[in-house]
């Protein structure tokens, strides 16, 4: 029987060896682990490319608010010129069912205004952040990193980990 227990411990410690020698060989065949942070909310604030659809959404938005500004004035001005009406006079009827129209209009006007420029914004936004997605499935692949996070999702990490400058820098020189 002290044979049998000599085999079978000389058994068990063959076979421990060798799932050892296993997993150290399959440890080092795993490359290290490679993490990046980037600070997605920042790229939408500095780059040169987000700047530039920002500054042409703001344009769009300038040219809406002086078509509703034009269209409050006239309002305005027809909501004086009733006030100086006599109410029992003809005109002014028919001046207070224009300002009634007019006020239904303006009204319309910037509802559609504002749902057309949330699209946009959002639009836009998705965007940006499509194209920072390309750029960062790209670093992925060609520097070799296991994951990037966003630095929303991190509590706490080294500088060394930050690599938002250099998505930035690549989503701006590919947006010319």
């Amino acid at each position: 029987m002290k044979r049998k227990d000599k085999w079978f411990v000389v058994s068990l410690v063959f076979v421990f060896a060798l799932m050892f020698g296993m997993s150290v060989v399959s440890l080092a065949a795993e490359p290290a682990l490679k993490i990046g942070v980037v600070d997605i909310s920042k790229i939408m604030k500095d780059s040169k490319a987000a700047k530039n659809a920002r500054t042409v959404f703001q344009k769009e938005l300038d040219v809406k608010k002086a078509t509703l500004k034009t269209k409050n004035d006239k309002v305005v001005a027809l909501d004086k010129e009733l006030k100086g009406l006599d109410q029992k006079s003809s005109s002014w009827k028919s001046k207070r069912d224009s300002l009634a129209k007019e006020i239904k209009e303006l009204r319309a006007m910037e509802n559609q205004m504002n749902q057309d420029l949330r699209k946009k914004d959002i639009d836009m936004t998705k965007k940006i952040i499509a194209d920072v997605q390309q750029i960062i499935n790209k670093i992925v692949k060609s520097e070799n990193y296991s994951f990037i996070l966003d630095k929303k999702a991190v509590l706490a990490s080294k500088d060394g980990f930050e690599i938002t400058d250099k998505i930035m820098k690549l989503y701006d020189s590919q947006s010319k």
